[in-house]
């Protein structure tokens, strides 16, 4: 048996606007540019190869299974140009390698209060918890903007098959002091073991946690302090079942 949970991922930059609804326009936009990301200034890009650019990247927090997409564009009616037009989209596990989901176009905002957006790529079950969008083209602005994007998603932990019925995540991943666990398990009595290694497979240290029946998140008693900046592996293991993940510190 399995059971999934279809959840959504509702990102709004700078101010969240208030919720409006109406039975003909229920996903509508605001024209204000408070609601809005707006860059007039490129920087270095979270990818390398694209050099210094206009981009955005999201942080979900954990690893996601991302589906459909939707944009709403920049929507200020006097500066509708701003809207992104040619864009590039990857996404990335540990926000540093990063794959390409393809190129596309965006429609331009309308500039009217009933705007309800354009619907986006699908993101095909992709896993992922960066997602990184690089415009490449506007509508003529000197500025890029955006005022909203919505990414449907199935959470992995809402999906346990019962003959697994194990599942853990590690986070924040890069991390700099605390790193924490988060698992789903059918086993609610065996306690949660751990042990880091170094990348040549060196254990530094290893210890375990009592499984409380109810709660899905816990602080690893592990001091980032004392680690270098670099990658290590971490193994969770609970009876049989383990899982085992690269890290990665940074200062």
């Amino acid at each position: 048996m399995m059971k999934k949970l279809h959840i959504h991922i509702l990102l709004i930059f700078i101010l969240v606007s208030p919720v409006i609804s109406a039975q003909c326009y229920p996903d509508r936009h605001s024209t204000s540019w408070f609601d809005s990301w707006i860059s007039c200034e490129i920087s270095p890009n979270p990818n390398s190869a694209y050099g210094e650019t206009h981009w955005i990247m999201y942080d979900f927090g954990y690893e996601y299974e991302l589906k459909e997409s939707k944009f709403w564009n920049a929507n200020e009616p006097k500066n509708l140009n701003y809207g992104i037009n040619d864009y590039t989209i990857d996404y990335s596990l540990d926000g540093i390698t990063w794959t390409t989901l393809g190129s596309f176009k965006m429609e331009q905002g309308s500039g009217s209060s009933t705007y309800e957006g354009s619907e986006g790529p699908d993101f095909n079950a992709t896993k992922a918890r960066y997602v990184l969008i690089t415009p490449t083209s506007n509508f003529g602005g000197v500025c890029y903007g955006l005022s909203e994007m919505k990414i449907n998603i199935t959470d992995p932990f809402d999906i346990i098959a019962e003959e697994n019925g194990f599942n853990a995540l590690i986070y924040p991943n890069p991390f700099v002091n605390d790193i924490n666990l988060r698992i789903v398990s059918v086993d609610e009595i065996s306690p949660i073991n751990y042990t880091l290694y170094d990348m040549l497979g060196r254990p530094i240290t290893s210890n375990s946690i009592d499984f409380v029946e109810g709660t899905e998140l816990y602080e690893l008693p592990i001091n980032g302090n004392t680690l270098s900046t670099g990658i290590y592996i971490i193994n969770i293991k609970q009876g049989d079942k383990t899982r085992t993940f690269k890290i990665i510190k940074r200062k």
